[in-house]
Order: structure tokens, then sequence, then C-alpha cells
């Protein structure tokens, strides 16, 4: 039997209380609940491309080889940079050591080439573009740290734009096929090795524990919640009742709604640049005019674009006339050139043969008026870009109307069979500076991407320098060079490059964003981020 002991304490007439023992208490949690509009289906990497809030999740809960900098450079993430071999071709990951799920099983070569197998998977649910980049890609894994990854051709931009897919933990999914991966019960309960483990999702709601054991540091935000929220009326109620503390604005926001939120007290809006570009396609091979470059470089010229990003965009966005990102690492802002110069657009007409006729005001060359059509689709961003332009280019006499309709038959009857002569649409960058696709000329037939109808030798030369090399000095060379030829030769008009507004409570810190090639990146220092 137990003994009891029972200590009496005796006071004398006229002593002091004794003093309470102190009492201990579990430091107290740190917090983040932040909104976003929507709500999650699938949280996994391999299928959250077509799904914002997925892909929200998925980078807090996973981590790939690699990650994909504020500036588009890469930085380590599961293992340090690769050893690259002398073709060009082969890459060779060490993991780091040490590195575990959240369940406390080590993260092994196999995971990663189990994550590549099951995206070249016969029955992959995922995006077919992530499939076609890893095709004819050999993986192999000579042992438990260590993944060598050899390439068809060298492709400096591959690393950046697909090596950063978040792994899968093979001990867990092991003897599921594609189809079996895309309807699997771990896209509900997941388990990575990211930043944050998951430890409950509802409908309403996601919560989020920092995982200890995370290789770049213990985050320091103990827990983030991830509130789903059906639209910006529920956005506005969450901020002013205090029940989130920052929400992430991807849709197309009015003036009426920036000024509400700038209403609400406690919070910092921070507007995140994005590496898609708003562009003015000109079909140099369709419409004549534009096949005469002093005559899209006049189109360029005539238009304002900061006036453009705060009339149309509500000074959502960086106004730039560069093909290459702003704020990435091969931007060279000495090249960029985005003010309006509407009189040396007009000399260039007329030094093209372009005269005013008197009457109309219009352009006339041989008998022929300057009129075009701008085709875009439905966004109501896109739509008052377009009539934006087209009222800029009326003064310098270049008549053009706004034809809009869904992205899909924009894409499907005008931008694929190169049947327009502008069209308004993004251009989405990712991560890499390479801009091979959408401007070199072996792109110009469908399905390349190549909308334009462009061709220029130096220009090809250029972007095949680019795309063909690993070292980063010789690329970085060959983009600025692109960027000086850009401007003399105005393949198509960049107008700006979008923001997304963020909105966070006064007391989270964080380090500088950068560029946002995803949403998702975001979170790319969240382990970093703090309540102060």
């Amino acid at each position: 039997m137990a003994a009891v002991i029972l200590v009496i304490v005796l006071r004398l007439p006229g002593e002091d209380p004794p003093e309470p023992l102190p009492t201990v208490t579990a430091p107290e949690q740190s917090v983040y609940v932040e909104g976003v509009v929507g709500a999650w289906q699938r949280i996994n990497p391999l299928f959250a491309t077509d799904n914002p809030v997925d892909q929200d999740l998925s980078r807090l809960i996973f981590a790939g080889l690699l990650r994909a900098g504020e500036d588009g450079r890469l930085l380590p993430d599961l293992a340090p940079l690769p050893e690259i071999g002398e073709d060009g071709r082969t890459y060779t990951f060490r993991l780091h050591p040490g590195v575990r799920w959240h369940d406390g099983a080590p993260v092994r070569s196999l995971d990663v080439a189990f994550t590549i197998d099951h995206i070249l998977a016969p029955d992959f649910q995922g995006a077919p573009r992530l499939r076609d980049a890893w095709t004819g890609v050999e993986v192999r894994t000579p042992d438990l740290r260590t993944v060598i990854i050899r390439l068809p051709a060298a492709s400096p931009s591959f690393l950046a734009r697909f090596a950063t897919v978040g792994i899968l933990p093979e001990h867990l999914l092991q003897g599921l096929d594609g189809a079996g991966l895309f309807d699997a019960p771990f896209n509900a309960r997941p388990v990575g090795a990211g930043p944050y483990r998951l430890d409950s999702v509802t409908s309403l709601e996601a919560a989020l524990s920092a995982y200890p054991r995370y290789h770049l540091g213990r985050p320091q935000i103990d827990v983030i919640k991830v509130r789903f929220l059906p639209d910006f009326s529920a956005v506005q109620h969450a901020l002013e009742q205090g029940e989130i503390d920052g929400v992430f604005l991807r849709q197309s926001l009015s003036q009426e709604q920036l000024d509400s939120l700038d209403a609400i007290d406690g919070f910092v809006r921070e507007d995140l640049q994005r590496a898609v570009s708003l562009v003015l396609f000109l079909n140099n091979g369709q419409a004549a005019y534009f096949r005469d470059p002093r005559v899209r470089a006049a189109v360029s010229l005539a238009l304002d674009r900061e006036m453009l990003v705060q009339n149309a965009l509500l000074g959502l966005a960086t106004p730039s006339s560069s093909a290459i990102a702003p704020g990435t690492w091969a931007y060279d802002p000495s090249l960029d050139s985005p003010p309006g110069d509407p009189e040396t657009a007009v000399a260039l007409l007329a030094e093209a043969g372009w005269q005013r006729n008197p009457t109309s005001g219009v352009l006339v060359r041989q008998g022929s008026e300057f009129r075009l059509t701008i085709r875009t689709d439905n966004d109501p961003r896109h739509l008052a870009l377009a009539g934006e332009i087209a009222r800029q280019l009326e003064p310098i006499g270049i008549r053009a109307t706004v034809a809009s309709t869904s992205f899909t038959v924009l894409s499907r009857d005008f931008l694929a069979p190169r049947t327009y002569d502008a069209a308004l649409a993004g251009w989405d960058q990712g991560p890499d500076p390479d801009p091979y696709l959408a401007w070199h000329s072996s792109q110009v037939a469908h399905p390349g991407a190549n909308i334009a109808n462009y061709g220029g030798i130096i220009i090809d030369a250029l972007l095949e320098r680019g795309r063909t090399t690993v070292n980063t000095l010789v690329r970085l060379d060959a983009y600025q060079q692109f960027q000086d030829l850009w401007r003399r030769e105005t393949p198509s008009v960049v107008l700006a490059y979008p923001h997304i507004r963020y909105v966070r409570a006064t007391t989270v810190e964080s380090p500088p964003f950068g560029v946002l090639f995803t949403p998702a990146d975001r979170f790319l220092n969240v382990h970093k981020w703090r309540i102060g």
C-alpha cells in the first residue's frame, strides 16, 4: 500500500502568510489565421495545379528537391543545389541527412523516384504539362540519399520549373497506380516534409502546426489556420470581426472593395508582383501592318503604361515593356522603357508610310485605313485594359475596337489558329526567365506558343543560347541582349505585370516576398514569419 504523507504547515500569530508556489503554465502558442476564397479538393502537389487553395496547402505541407527564390534563383530544399555534369544534362542531388516525413519516417531517394514514376504513370490525373516535362527523363537512386536526374537534352530552366514539385512519401502510398493516387484518402490526410503538418481539415478550415524537425529550421509561428471563405463579402466580414489575421485576394477587386479594405484598422496592405505579363500580342504574320517593326514600336510608344495601370488596373500592376519580369535575376531595369512617347510614335508611323486622313483623323496607307480589333477574354481587368489601349491609340490615328469572349473561345478560335489582329492576354513566364516557347520562330506553328507569329534570326540565336547552357553568366548575357533587341524589334507590346493584394495584421512579420511565380510562393519563407 502506498503511504500518504499529510503535511501541515503551522503559522504563528502575526507571522506573514507564505508566498504561494509559482504556477507553471505552458507557453502560449502563436497562431496566424489566413482567409482564402475557395475550398480544398485534393491536398497533393501533383494535383494542385488547377486549385489555388490546394496549392497553398501543399506548399505549407510538402517540400521539393529545390525551391525558386524571390528572384527566381534556385534555393535548396530537401537537397542542396545539385552537382551538374559536364554534359549539362545530368544533375546529382544528395538529400540532406536526417530529413524526415511528418510521421517520423526518413525521406529517401526512393520517395523522389516514386513521385516521378507517378507523374509518368499512364493514368496520371495531374497536369499534362507536368507529365510532359518529365517524359524522357532518367531517374536513378544509387543509394538512399542520392538522386541522379538525366535529361534528354540540356535544359537549365527545367530545375526551376519542375524540380520544385512536392515529393510524396512512398511508404504511405506504395501500391497505388495513377488513378488510385488521385482518389486516395491521403489527399485529405496528407503527410509531407514541409514546414507545417496538417492536424485537421474540414470544409471550413485547415489547421496546421509547426513541424519541429523541419530541415530549414523550426517555423516560428506555432499554428497556421487556413480559413475557407466563399466570397469577398465573407472576407471583409472576417477581417472586420478580427476572425482572420490576413487574406490573399486573387480575384479582381473593384475600387470600392479596395477602399473598404483600406478602412479596416490594424492591417498592412502589400501588393505582390506576379511573373505573369499582360501582353498586347501583335500578329506579325496575319496583320500586314505589324510586319513592319516601326509600326510595332509605334504602338508600344503610343501607350502610357503608368496611365494604363492606374486607369484600368487600379494601380495593381508594375508598368513594364520588358519580356523579362521585373525583379527577377535576368531583368535589366536599364533596358525597360515603359514611358510613352506619342510624338516618336507618329514619326515612326509616317516613316512607315502611314499618313493621317485630314477628315477622319485615321491613318491611311495605300488607300487602307489603320483599323484593328483587339481580342481579349471576359476578365473585367482585361476588358478595361483593352478599352484603355484603344483610347490611347486613337490620338495617333489608329482606330481599335475591342471584342471579348470566353478564354476558351479566345484561345481556340483566335490565338491557336492565329486569326486575329491584336490580342490582349496574359503570359505566365514561371520561375525561369527562358522565353523560348513564346518568341522562338520554331514555336510559330500550333501547338507552339509563339502566337504573335514572330520570327527573328538574332532573337532565335539568343534564346537558343540561353536555354542550352547551364552557365548562369552566359544565360544572363543572352537574356540581357534579348531585352535590348526587344526594344528595337518589339515583337509584341508588354504592358505590365499584375499584382495580388495581400492584407495582413500589423503584428505579422516576414522577410520580403519578392516576385511570386505562383500565388503559393508567398509561403516561400513561411518558417521565418513570426507574430511580433
